[in-house]
């Protein structure tokens, strides 16, 4: 019995990591590579010309028309919505895998794990399997993945949002009448429980963490 080929594209703006999963793709006979592509709007423009079953992509893709991340994701699945989707990530924070799962992204491959794994996900996305590489799986809770959100305590995602909407540590005590020190503690301590170390991520991945919401109530 024949087996059908699996046509796939690609998108990574890394090239080596480009020919590093066309390599993994052209060990498997019933796996053809359309295309491989270093942004958005050329996989978009890939994927209107060519006929594509699955897409594994990079994560944090920039320089595209239609973005990266989740707002490229949301794109593919809603203008192509029999696609399979992929995605291949650098990012080890485990509140960003969590709200990648959370968003219904069942196929996640870490690119600290082996290349071995792009055919084994290719294989599961079209079978409709979940598939998460060894990495992803350890950075994922036991039983699912709750949104990395729900760990913060009201007035820790109250001090984030507020912080991420523009608000200096100094402005946010003012407006919430407490002592700066107490600010900073819960800063600190939000970030710690969403896996962030920084505050350039904790900006750049606000929206998938959900912490550009309405205030909650305070404790």
């Amino acid at each position: 019995m024949s087996h059908p080929i699996i046509r796939v594209a690609i998108a990574d703006d890394h090239p080596v990591i480009r020919m590093g999963i066309e390599a993994a793709i052209d060990e498997i006979p019933t796996l053809s590579c359309i295309g491989a592509v270093g942004d958005s709007s050329a996989l978009v423009a890939l994927l209107e010309q060519s006929a594509c079953d699955v897409v594994v992509t990079d994560y944090a893709m920039p320089g595209g028309a239609f973005g990266d991340g989740l707002q490229l994701l949301d794109h593919l699945r809603t203008h192509f919505p029999d696609l399979r989707l992929i995605v291949m990530t650098g990012l080890d924070q485990p509140a960003m895998i969590q709200a990648l799962h959370a968003s219904g992204i069942d196929h996640i491959l870490s690119k600290a794990d082996d290349t071995s794994h792009v055919p084994a996900a290719i294989a599961a996305a079209w079978a409709n399997r979940r598939y998460l590489s060894p990495s992803i799986t350890q950075l994922l809770p036991a039983r699912g993945a709750p949104r990395a959100i729900a760990a913060l305590s009201p007035r820790e995602h109250e001090v984030l949002v507020l912080f991420v909407s523009g608000l200096s540590v100094n402005e946010i005590a003012t407006r919430l009448d407490r002592r700066k020190q107490t600010i900073s503690t819960q800063k600190t301590a939000g970030m710690a429980k969403l896996g962030i170390d920084k505050d350039a991520d904790l900006f750049k991945f606000a929206s998938e963490l959900g912490l550009r919401t309405a205030r909650p109530d305070t404790e």
